[in-house]
């Protein structure tokens, strides 16, 4: 399984300044198949400068374990924070 993108990503307005919500859509590769799905997401910053990266509970259908894919998503969502790649 790996996360290949996320297309469509768009910011919600929100009235928190350290609370960041997006949607978007996922792109992933189960072993022979690509599949994309909606997401959303939250990015909130402590005061202490750390991140936290919240996942709202995925799509019912697709068919595969949800802890893996949650941890992935979530890393791979990290690395587009890091560098700076989210609107």
């Amino acid at each position: 399984m790996k996360v290949l993108e996320l297309k469509s990503i768009s910011k919600e307005d929100g009235y928190i300044y350290y609370i960041n919500k997006y949607k978007a859509t996922a792109v992933v590769e189960f072993l022979t198949r690509r599949i994309s799905f909606p997401i959303s997401f939250t990015i909130e910053m402590n005061p202490f400068g750390k991140k936290t990266i919240d996942l709202d509970p995925l799509p019912r259908e697709i068919d595969y374990p949800v802890v893996p894919l949650k941890k992935s998503l979530v890393e791979f969502i990290g690395k587009l924070s890091e560098q700076g790649s989210l609107p």
